[in-house]
């Protein structure tokens, strides 16, 4: 490692990690303005409240960094173009593609650590969040444990086992639920296809209840359509619900697979498995790109300039990410594409402008 790729990793190192802390610092701002009346209006204590911000800092670093990392490209190499550094490194015969590689290098080793996060770090802190939450807003313990990829919930004189709850629509899927006596003697079981919630009750679909009589044999009926009253609502479901956020890619992969095997839609949880790889991997795209920007100028700009530019082109890259996921798991796009698309689409932007500027 020479004297110069020193130079280009360290001075992008530094920028990268002030902009890191400046940007989370900024989110961490606007997230305790808008939880702190929720907070205070539910009386939670200050050892509930420090517990969630700093469980929320993982999730805010992750989220930030492609922003930081193309705030730091721009913003070393606008310098360094300022201060004639890169029209010097011309003159020296050193190429553009050169001096833009031991950038490239730090941002694979941040794409690597920011896969690590995401696999065991992030899941965790998502779920500690969570409950935290749930405990301030709703004074809700958790009371339903996601085991073996499915949901199981132990309620009043009951226990639901469910392969998979859809919230946006209320629905409930490949669900089996056992009803006991006050004595907690099993009395009753139903299995469905799904369950829905509709009018204040829920209607089971493909379902079959089993009697279990104290003397005598258990009898079972099938319905095509039975509704139950239960005091469960989609409420109580939802703050059971597995967040794809609180399942790093292995669990995200088993859990696919077992839900798609058992004949249900696992979109949602195919786009956020994909989307462990792809967003990360938003970083080396900001940096293909800030690189250009940069020296698009023989005489780059500042850290004003810098940061004209890459807070709209970071909210894009996020807008054009989340509607693409959004797609994806309404079906409207494959899963991988839902995923990958905004990645594509900034990549070539970024080798335009790379092969635009001046060599």
């Amino acid at each position: 490692m020479n004297i110069l790729t020193r130079y280009l990793a360290r001075e992008f190192s530094q920028n990268f990690l002030l902009s890191l802390a400046g940007f989370s610092t900024l989110y961490l701002i606007v997230e305790f303005f808008e939880r702190i009346n929720a907070f205070l209006y539910n009386k939670a204590t200050l050892p509930m409240m420090a517990a969630y911000f700093l469980n929320k800092i993982p999730s805010i670093l992750f989220q930030v960094a492609p922003a930081s990392v193309l705030l730091a490209a721009i913003v070393t190499l606008g310098l360094m173009s300022r201060h004639n550094e890169i029209l010097a490194m011309k003159a020296g015969g050193i190429s553009l593609w050169r001096t833009s590689f031991p950038i490239l290098g730090v941002v694979v080793i941040i794409y690597f650590i920011l896969l690590g996060i995401n696999e065991l770090i992030l899941p965790a802190t998502n779920q500690n969040v969570r409950t935290i939450y749930d405990l301030i807003i709703y004074r809700k313990m958790p009371v339903a444990a996601f085991k073996q990829s499915q949901i199981w919930i132990h309620s009043h004189q009951a226990i639901y086992n469910i392969q998979l709850y859809r919230p946006e629509r209320d629905i409930l899927e490949g669900i089996t639920l056992y009803r006991f006596d006050p004595n907690f003697q099993l009395r009753e079981r139903v299995d469905a296809r799904s369950a829905r919630w509709k009018e204040g009750h829920w209607i089971f679909s493909e379902a079959s209840v089993t009697q279990f009589a104290r003397d005598g044999f258990p009898v079972r009926k099938k319905y095509s359509e039975i509704i139950l009253s239960l005091p469960e609502t989609p409420g109580d479901f939802r703050l059971a619900e597995k967040d794809p956020h609180e399942m790093n890619y292995r669990e995200l992969r088993n859990y696919v697979g077992k839900i798609e095997r058992d004949g249900y839609d696992a979109s949602k949880y195919r786009c956020a498995m994909h989307a462990r790889i792809s967003f990360p991997f938003i970083s080396l795209i900001m940096a293909f790109l800030g690189i250009p920007i940069a020296l698009r100028k023989e005489r780059g700009g500042g850290i004003a300039r810098a940061v004209g530019f890459s807070i709209p082109i970071s909210f894009l890259c996020w807008w054009i990410f989340s509607f693409s996921l959004e797609l994806g798991k309404a079906q409207a796009l494959p899963s991988f594409l839902a995923a990958w698309l905004s990645n594509f689409i900034f990549a070539l932007v970024g080798v335009y402008l790379f092969l635009s500027i001046r060599h």
